[in-house]
């Protein structure tokens, strides 16, 4: 999979013929997309690596890297909160139904350290809000609760 998203990235960054119907802007209409074809290709390396040395090394997988497939409790908890972001962005806009639903993530995914959580769930919907409004010109949904 690594593999696969590596070379999709590599696609993204190197073809010009995708910028036909992107939006312009002032630091070109396939900016957006390179740079999440970076984000991609760093962490896909990163996990490609990691997997790569463990089946060298023969390594058994430990009981965190099995995927537990006997219920389906978690993936209705993810289900349900893609349709509560969903129904709930146009009422309480982008930044507080995504740092909810970011903190209700890290929480099923066993994050504990409160805190943390916490903070990263306020810091980056705001940091992704000003990153598009003022760098790519993309209005994201405010609160409109009235």
């Amino acid at each position: 999979m690594s593999s696969v998203l590596i070379l999709v990235s590599v696609i993204i960054l190197t073809s010009d013929r995708l910028v036909e119907g992107g939006m312009e802007t002032d630091l070109g209409s396939m900016f957006l997309p390179r740079v999440v074809a970076c984000f991609i290709m760093a962490f896909s390396l990163m996990i490609g690596i990691s997997s790569l040395y463990k089946l060298i090394a023969q390594t058994a997988m430990a009981d965190t890297e099995v995927i537990n497939l006997s219920g389906l409790l978690g993936v209705a908890c993810y289900i349900g909160l893609l349709l509560i972001y969903w129904f709930s962005m146009p009422y309480l806009g982008f930044i507080v139904s995504t740092a909810v639903v970011m903190f209700a993530v890290a929480w099923l995914l066993q994050g504990r350290n409160v805190a943390m959580i916490s903070m990263l769930s306020i810091a980056m919907p705001l940091i992704v809000y000003y990153g598009s409004s003022s760098l790519l010109r993309v209005e994201l949904p405010v609160w409109s609760i009235s």
